[in-house]
């Protein structure tokens, strides 16, 4: 498990950002001849571009809430090239008629944040006129694809004419508490009604061996996990048994323990850590032969990036975790 800090991502994205927008700059006008072309062959002459330079193709507004800036927008989408093929969708059906279908990935909608230059602009235009329930189908030219920050698949695209097909799903205005109500139930549902230890945070001990040690400050314990989602779709274990169980097994992983330097100042073990802040939270309150199990916010998870196709943006999650005995 890889922890994924905003900054780097942030920093990484604005210099590829800077350098393709200027990419786009230099061909933009081969870009809007070739999409206006592409329009009058499928289209004829009916559709005109609007001031940004995309074409809607089809469009439902919704009937639901009212999609505003600065909201978090929950969407299904796939996006596709002019000549039909997909280069990235959040739908399971078109992943299955693909053959790209996995057990661990994510299908659930994606989580795009208006106003803060993360959403293609010329998408956000239209999401903006738009309510939950609604669709629409565009084509957005090359120079209104480019973001600033973005680490939704939907968005690192660059450099061609896309199409969007999309539909929202739901907006909130507080993804925090969004979150927290799902750890909520969560926690009603399957954990006994477990209460937060922190804002975000629950934690809950399973089992406990008595002839076990406390944990010593800088030594290198060896920790059995399974994580999962809180839809209960596991997507990485490092126990053979489990990951054959949920057919998500690979061969060629070793299956071994995972080592984790661990340190009795909270500080020390958070920064030299290589796991989630939610995961070393939970392991600071375990000694040897203890199993406990996690569940918390993406603030102490993957944050706003997610990570993979498995966890995506603003994603909570859940860990059982054992620390094995100590080698006499």
């Amino acid at each position: 498990m890889k922890r994924v800090t905003a900054a780097a991502f942030i920093l990484a994205l604005t210099a590829i950002a800077i350098s393709c927008a200027r990419d786009v700059a230099d061909n933009s006008s081969a870009y809007e001849r070739a999409l206006a072309a592409w329009i009058r062959t499928n289209y004829g002459t009916s559709i005109a571009p609007n001031d940004s330079g995309v074409y809607v193709l089809s469009y439902e507004p919704g009937t639901g809430m009212p999609v505003k800036d600065s909201q978090y927008v929950f969407v299904h989408y796939t996006c596709t090239d002019l000549l039909g093929n997909v280069i990235s969708t959040n739908r399971e059906d078109v992943a299955r008629q693909l053959g790209t279908y996995s057990l661990t990935d994510y299908y659930g909608s994606d989580i795009w944040c208006v106003g803060v230059e993360s959403v293609a602009p010329g998408l956000e235009q239209i999401l903006l006129t738009m309510k939950v329930g609604g669709k629409a189908k565009i084509a957005v030219p090359a120079d209104q694809t480019v973001v600033k920050y973005s680490g939704y698949n939907a968005f690192n695209i660059t450099g061609m004419n896309v199409i969007y097909d999309f539909e929202v799903d739901s907006v909130v205005e507080d993804i925090f508490d969004h979150q927290d109500r799902q750890l909520k139930d969560y926690s009603l549902r399957h954990a006994n009604g477990t209460d937060t230890l922190m804002e975000g945070f629950y934690y809950r001990l399973l089992s406990s061996r008595a002839d076990c040690d406390s944990l010593q400050d800088e030594t290198t314990i060896h920790v059995r996990y399974v994580g999962k989602r809180l839809d209960g779709t596991v997507f990485d274990t490092n126990i053979q048994d489990t990951a054959k169980k949920y057919r998500i097994y690979n061969p060629s992983n070793g299956y071994e323990a995972m080592d984790v330097t661990y340190y009795k100042d909270a500080s020390s073990f958070l920064e030299n850590s290589k796991t989630v802040k939610g995961f070393t939270y939970a392991i600071m309150r375990m000694k040897y032969g203890d199993t406990s199990e996690a569940f918390f916010r993406s603030d102490f998870g993957y944050s706003s990036t997610g990570v993979g196709n498995s966890i995506p943006e603003y994603c909570p999650l859940y860990f059982w975790i054992y620390i094995e005995p100590r080698d006499n």
